[in-house]
């Protein structure tokens, strides 16, 4: 399993979720996008429609894809309430875990090559939209990584 950032440059190229998941060369791949704990918690609620299901902001365009059949895409929140996580508290951890458990049973059913995460210039997770805390960012990419072991 390949775990690989990509980072935004622009529309319609590498980096743009909602241009890349649409294009045949990563039909192998499951994208992680940065989801916020409510949307989260109503797909974990009701996997197949609803809140959990509709299309986001930044790389979030692409949550709908979760709800494919099969899934395309995973969140993994990084914020609540309209603001990003400031830090990595149990709470947090705990919400990211939630989320990455999710990742790997979808991991489990053998359809994907890669990961596909937002990364920021530094190989660390790309944010947009909310300001998150960078132990949140790194923890995690570090959880992500592990996937690929």
């Amino acid at each position: 399993m390949q775990v690989i950032g990509s980072q935004f440059s622009g529309p319609g190229a590498p980096g743009d979720f909602g241009w890349m998941i649409e294009r045949p060369e990563y039909a192998d791949a499951l994208f992680i996008f940065n989801d916020n704990e409510e949307q989260f918690r109503a797909y974990v609620e009701d996997p197949t429609g609803g809140a959990g299901c509709s299309r986001g902001g930044g790389n979030a365009v692409i949550r709908p894809y979760r709800c494919a059949d099969p899934p395309r895409a995973a969140g993994v929140p990084t914020g609540s309430g309209g603001a990003g996580y400031a830090s990595l508290t149990d709470a947090v951890q705990g919400v990211v875990d939630e989320a990455i458990g999710v990742v790997r049973e979808l991991l489990a059913s053998g359809r994907y090559e890669r990961v596909i995460y937002s990364a920021a210039a530094d190989g660390g997770l790309g944010t947009g939209i909310f300001s998150v805390g960078d132990d949140v960012k790194r923890y995690i990419v570090d959880e992500l990584r592990k996937l690929a072991d």
